[in-house]
């Protein structure tokens, strides 16, 4: 026989579990229930002890609340699941067990405070990830019946949010949220799965091990690839691992690589050297590559470095006549093979380096290919650095200072000489070191005003450098950004009036686009040229067209909330006659000014 009030108790707890525990105090609702379960009780002694909790929950204060509820409802779902609808006398109840472990039920906060979260955890919309966000820094997270939707959560389709999720959210709580992680997982090779792994493993879940052995069991390759990352904390998966390194599937080989170099024992390192050695399918060089470049390579590197050096002659032994696939395909495997040498801090490396830099061969031909080389050339000028990078400053800047003097001017010059400028700005390089070393890449156009700028913030650079960004000024000038940056720099080096550069800027402004000429407008301003509003007046007057980046920036500028009231009908006027929206805001700008 169905016993309805089992039911109509169920609901009420499920309310206060989402309205919060510390109402349940003398709650009318809860209290009818009280002499139902009483009379019930004469039968069953089951439904007496139900009676009785009930009786216990309206009495406790709010610190006992959540456990008392916990108790009750734990008690109701097994009444309901082990008798199913109806409930002899005499029998011995099952209680099952709760899924949060009753000192870690919190359920303080009202249900108006989770109603947001839980949307955001369950509803697309937008500014989901802001709000939990939000709950996160309130602390909301602490709440146990948030737990369900944040697992739920690990399988949402915008990634950043289950990515914040599974990094911040569930590892901030713990303990507690392993048992919801268990919950429906299934042995499935989808995304939630692979973070709920993860997370079980970063929790130190018991019963891992078990998980993971059936998964590797399975065809699971996004599930397995994670395995192997969690057997290679145990050295005992070593030789498993080595055999995985040879796997049929492209995933579970990989992870095989990157568990071999995070292993970083002889054994391991031996067997991802041989498998780079052994290697014929390019698809997989840039994993190998990739594992190879996460470790210091403490044995083997001989070898490993002696295959690097292979590839470059290689490279440089083309054929004038090789087709650019084969330039392409060997330029690309060089440039990723440069990246294993990151991490290593070996000085064979640099003197490997100053050969590629200042080797005559590796620059013709790189010359000589200038369209299919440019076109890759990134990839391998972020290998070198990132290599260089992994070195002790004083090491890398001696390189740069003796290899920029040898250097040709190949297409990657100035991306280096960038670099070292940046280096040298790091490390305290004085004004006048600083210009002694750059200031021929300037005159030759390897670097521009817009590389010295940085330089300003650090007050680094010296007067000697005006003369030399004056002269970019000379001749036919097609406006970009380094022209405003050089701009910037000869206000920052003359901070007194200066009459060489308030002739430039009247210059310029016979020179410049008007939707152009922001940054003079500021300093035309700034430095109180003669007349400098209605110079800027005229010349935006003239205001038709212009590049997107710039037209939206006049939209933007503050510049003119310093200009006199009276200009604003001035700005009205040529609203009016053009119809164009910029001069309405210029108006409202000049009108909004203090």
């Amino acid at each position: 026989m169905k016993i309805q009030a089992l039911y109509d108790l169920q609901q009420e707890t499920n309310r206060l579990f989402i309205a919060g525990s510390k109402f349940s105090k003398g709650d009318p609702r809860i209290q009818k229930f009280i002499p139902v379960f009483n009379k019930l009780g004469e039968k069953a002694p089951v439904f007496k002890k139900i009676a009785s909790d009930l009786e216990e929950l309206l009495d406790a204060d709010i610190q006992q609340s959540a456990e008392k509820l916990t108790a009750i409802s734990t008690l109701l779902y097994s009444v309901l699941y082990t008798q199913g609808e109806t409930v002899e006398a005499d029998v011995e109840e099952k209680i099952q067990q709760p899924t949060v472990d009753i000192n870690n039920v919190n359920t303080n906060h009202s249900y108006m405070q989770l109603k947001p979260v839980i949307e955001a955890l369950t509803v697309s919309s937008s500014g989901r990830l802001e709000v939990l966000k939000d709950a996160f820094e309130r602390k909301i997270f602490e709440d146990s019946r948030t737990f369900h939707y944040l697992v739920l959560a690990l399988g949402d389709k915008y990634s950043e949010l289950a990515d914040y999720v599974e990094k911040t959210v569930i590892p901030f709580i713990g303990k507690p949220v392993v048992s919801f992680l268990i919950q429906n997982f299934t042995f499935e090779d989808r995304a939630e799965n692979v973070r709920r792994l993860r997370l079980l493993n970063k929790l130190k879940y018991e019963k891992l091990q078990e998980t993971v052995d059936k998964i590797m069991s399975l065809s699971c390759p996004n599930l397995q690839a994670e395995a192997v990352n969690i057997l290679s904390d145990n050295i005992a998966n070593e030789q498993l691992i080595i055999e995985l390194a040879d796997d049929k599937n492209k995933q579970v080989r990989e992870a095989a690589y990157q568990a071999l170099a995070k292993m970083n024992t002889r054994n391991s390192l031996e067997k991802l050297k041989d498998v780079y050695i052994k290697n014929k399918n390019k698809t997989s060089l840039p994993a190998i590559a990739c594992a190879l470049a996460s470790t210091r390579l403490p044995f083997f590197f001989p070898e490993v470095f002696n295959q690097i050096i292979r590839t470059l002659d290689e490279f440089v032994s083309l054929e004038k006549d090789a087709d650019n696939k084969q330039f392409i395909d060997k330029f690309n495997k060089l440039s990723i093979e440069i990246g294993i040498l990151a991490n290593k801090n070996n000085e064979q490396i640099i003197e490997f380096f100053d050969k590629i830099f200042n080797g005559k061969k590796f620059s013709e031909i790189l010359s000589s290919r200038k369209n299919a080389s440019s076109y890759n050339i990134d990839s391998l000028t972020d290998a070198i650095s990132a290599s260089l990078d992994s070195f002790d400053n004083e090491k890398v800047l001696n390189f740069y200072t003796h290899s920029r003097l040898e250097m040709p001017d190949a297409a990657w010059k100035e991306v280096f000489c960038r670099k070292f400028l940046h280096k040298a700005s790091e490390n305290g390089y004085s004004k006048e070191k600083i210009y002694d070393l750059f200031a021929p890449a300037f005159d030759k156009k390897i670097i521009h005003a817009g590389d010295l700028h940085f330089l300003l913030s650090g007050n680094q650079l010296c007067q000697r450098w005006i003369p030399k960004i004056y002269e970019i000024f000379k001749g036919n000038i097609k406006w970009d950004y380094r022209f405003d940056c050089a701009l910037e720099i000869i206000d920052a080096c003359e901070p007194d009036r200066c009459e060489k550069f308030d002739e430039l800027m009247v210059y310029l402004t016979g020179k410049i686009n008007p939707t152009e000429a922001i940054v003079l407008y500021k300093l035309m301003i700034k430095r109180k040229l003669p007349d400098c509003f209605e110079t800027i007046y005229l010349m935006a007057s003239k205001v038709r067209t212009g590049s997107y980046y710039y037209y939206h920036k006049l939209h933007e500028s503050d510049l003119w909330k310093s200009f006199p009231k009276d200009y604003a009908p001035k700005f009205k006027e040529l609203s009016e006659q053009t119809n164009m929206e910029l001069f309405n805001i210029i108006v409202e700008k000049i009108q909004s000014a203090e």
